[in-house]
């Protein structure tokens, strides 16, 4: 049977459309000559910052529960976690904060140091909408909808030359996020192995013949470019397992998510910002305490968090994750065993120079006269905060006024060594 011809028009259409974004999905702005001068690069720069988007609002508070705390239990009778040691009890971890008991596979980096947390964190903008505040969180500009590119491309184009790799950023993604939205060139691909010309070399070979003669010198660099990114990485995939379970992830989509950014990472191809996209967090029925829907999607994130870490060996100490989320949950537990739109909400903190086994933030309780609007966890750390000292200390980039319009940092948390 013949192979589906290349459909030029299909294919001019979609590559114009990435030129004119500057990134997106398969598209990348620079040449992969990159490659034999990695070690240059990686000698310069050894430092790696993943950031993970926990999308749809995760629970902070039952991520995170302040387990002694009588306003927590009585506003979640059904779903609320018990002290450490009792029946559907929290993960000790201060005294006063429990762990989720689905995150047990983090506990020995919290014990070794290497896992630290921030509570009451989020946006200063008040909003429910999980479009809006992902915006918010993503632009870096909440409040302002007319932002067009993200922090973490605004971080790229301040602190590394285009032309370095076309790997400096990478995005495990079905979609460019908005967060790597911008004028740097990043690449977004789901799965490593779906990552090439699904027509083999015929459908390669059309694709050439399409741009060789094209007088639109932007279109041709784009069509020289998607080739060229394909090519490369499917040459970094040619050995090595193929799939997460075959290489110590757990078969789950966190787990082929830090499975294939492992593989990135493992090249040694100048990866410099990875981006995760975990979504499932919109738990408004169910949520339980240990039984729940929050239960397993924490159980898959704290696996494939163990097992990236784990596979990294000694690149461990260089790579630094931070999570993140929209907004947090309603305190009040709803009819349904859930939880509504919040506010402030949980980061974690992993590996580079982490300062772990702490607790960061100013708690400010959740008595009713100390909730947001009488019904929520109150923010108390800005999120902009957080990176802006992840940048600055574990990046080393010093032009965040631009990368944070607006915000001024405040005094460090010192979260980090």
């Amino acid at each position: 049977m013949r192979k589906k011809p290349f459909d030029p028009k299909v294919s001019r259409r979609d590559l114009l459309k990435f030129g004119s974004l500057g990134v997106a999905g398969l598209a990348m702005a620079t040449m992969p000559k990159w490659v034999w001068a990695s070690s240059t690069l990686l000698k310069d720069s050894p430092k790696i910052l993943i950031v993970l988007f926990q999308r749809g609002a995760a629970d902070g508070l039952n991520m995170v529960s302040p387990f002694n705390d009588k306003y927590y239990h009585k506003a979640r009778p059904t779903i609320a976690l018990n002290a450490p040691g009792q029946d559907k009890g929290a993960l000790d971890l201060d005294g006063q904060f429990g762990l989720h008991p689905a995150l047990s596979s983090l506990m020995p980096m919290w014990k070794n140091g290497s896992f630290a947390i921030v509570h009451a964190v989020g946006s200063p903008d008040g909003s429910r909408s999980h479009f809006e505040a992902q915006d918010n969180m993503e632009t870096g500009t909440p409040g302002i909808k007319i932002t067009t590119d993200g922090w973490l491309n605004r971080t790229l184009s301040d602190s590394y030359s285009k032309g370095q790799s076309p790997l400096t950023a990478v995005a495990i993604s079905p979609r460019l996020p908005r967060i790597l939205r911008g004028d740097y060139p990043v690449t977004s691909f789901p799965n490593l192995n779906a990552y090439k010309f699904s027509g083999g070399d015929m459908q390669a070979s059309s694709f050439d013949q399409l741009y060789e003669g094209s007088i639109d010198t932007l279109l041709s660099g784009v069509g020289k470019e998607t080739k060229d990114s394909v090519t490369t990485l499917q040459k970094i995939i040619g050995n090595g397992p193929k799939n997460p379970e075959d290489a110590g992830f757990p078969k789950s989509g966190a787990g082929r998510s830090f499975f294939e950014l492992s593989r990135v990472i493992k090249a040694n191809v100048g990866l410099r910002i990875g981006f995760l996209d975990i979504g499932g967090w919109d738990h408004h029925a169910n949520e339980g305490s240990t039984d729940g829907q929050l239960n397993s999607h924490l159980k898959d994130l704290g696996d494939a968090i163990a097992a990236f870490y784990q596979s990294m060996g000694d690149q461990a100490g260089n790579i630094l994750l931070a999570t993140m989320t929209e907004f947090g949950r309603t305190m009040q537990e709803n009819g349904d065993r859930g939880t509504d739109h919040g506010h402030a909400s949980v980061m974690m903190l992993f590996g580079g120079n982490v300062k772990g086994k702490k607790v960061y933030g100013q708690w400010p309780g959740l008595a009713p006269e100390q909730l947001f609007e009488g019904r929520d966890l109150q923010v108390t750390t800005d999120f902009r905060q957080i990176h802006s000292e992840i940048l600055a200390q574990h990046l080393g980039v010093t032009v965040q006024n631009n990368v944070f319009p607006g915000f001024t940092a405040g005094v460090p948390l010192g979260f980090l060594a």
